[in-house]
């Protein structure tokens, strides 16, 4: 049996303070023992919340530096300030299903198969799958064209299986993966960060173990493709990560790039020139402050 405190919960929290005493009071009440709260600045009451539980261990920011930083934060909390195996992420709007003794016998039983990490099942308040969150395989070696009608995310009804990149949000990681492969670049600030570090695991290590005996509540808003309703930073941050993962990662990067911005502008044709302005600054941008940072 795995000994207690072998599972390090990691919740980036960000004016949801009673989003997160759900998820902490959940935690609680599943038997994990090991829990620690990144603050990204809220301005809510929420530290004095977090200040007040002796269960917990948390630190803060004085400022939102964004959920990429947020999760970086965190894992360079687990591999220099813990001593737990396992590293299981998520937001503050989301708590596990299970028990850390459900998982813990998994990890146990599984022990073997020495898996850089898993991806959780994660699913709406309602049971619905969450489309934001579902992993799926590695196209971006390959011609898009031959993808280009195809869902490369995993289906609704998947059973457990290998994955190549998946969401933060019920990403659990061990020790050894993150000190081999590093941590997040907080340069994404939001949108496809979990996607490029999931892939350097996959493509560097082993590909990930998609779980869906083990499932997540996201109690989050519906998901949409269509940017109309996204501030301008969360466009830009969509267009030039997405662009800055693809030239990373794909082998046909200008076909990639196309076909990824043809579609963008079909479902967003109103924001035609906020998409153009920010791809040209994802084909300028910079790829080494992207990668993962060394431990």
């Amino acid at each position: 049996m795995i000994g207690d405190g072998e599972v390090l919960i990691g919740i980036v929290t960000y004016n949801r303070r009673e989003k997160l005493v759900r998820a902490l009071d959940a935690c609680r009440q599943l038997g994990f023992e090991k829990i620690v709260v990144f603050d990204n600045g809220c301005t809510d009451g929420t530290r004095a919340i977090l200040q007040n539980r002796s269960d917990i261990s948390f630190f803060f920011t004085d400022r939102n530096e964004g959920c990429s930083s947020g999760f970086n934060r965190l894992m360079r909390y687990f591999v220099q300030e813990s001593t737990c195996d396992w590293l299981l992420l998520f937001d503050d709007d989301a708590y596990p299903a299970f028990t850390y003794q459900g998982l813990a016998e998994y990890l146990q039983t599984h022990r073997a198969e020495n898996r850089p990490g898993y991806a959780l099942k994660v699913v709406y308040p309602d049971g619905v799958p969450c489309p934001m969150n579902r992993p799926g395989i590695d196209v971006l070696s390959g011609n898009p064209l031959r993808h280009l009608w195809k869902d490369f995310h995993l289906a609704d009804d998947s059973e457990s299986c290998p994955v190549d990149f998946a969401s933060f949000s019920g990403l659990l990681l061990h020790r050894d993966t993150v000190s081999r492969i590093g941590i997040v670049s907080p340069k994404f600030y939001i949108y496809s960060d979990d996607t490029y570090y999931t892939l350097s695991i996959s493509r560097n290590i082993d590909r990930l173990y998609y779980c869906s005996e083990f499932t997540l509540i996201h109690d989050c808003n519906r998901s949409s493709r269509n940017l109309t309703d996204v501030d301008t930073v969360r466009l830009e941050r969509e267009v030039i990560n997405k662009i800055v993962m693809v030239r990373e990662y794909s082998r046909f990067k200008v076909l990639y790039v196309s076909v990824y911005l043809a579609r963008l502008l079909l479902l967003n044709v109103r924001l035609f020139r906020k998409i153009l302005n920010a791809s040209r600054k994802g084909l300028a941008a910079d790829l080494a402050p992207y990668r993962n940072e060394p431990v």
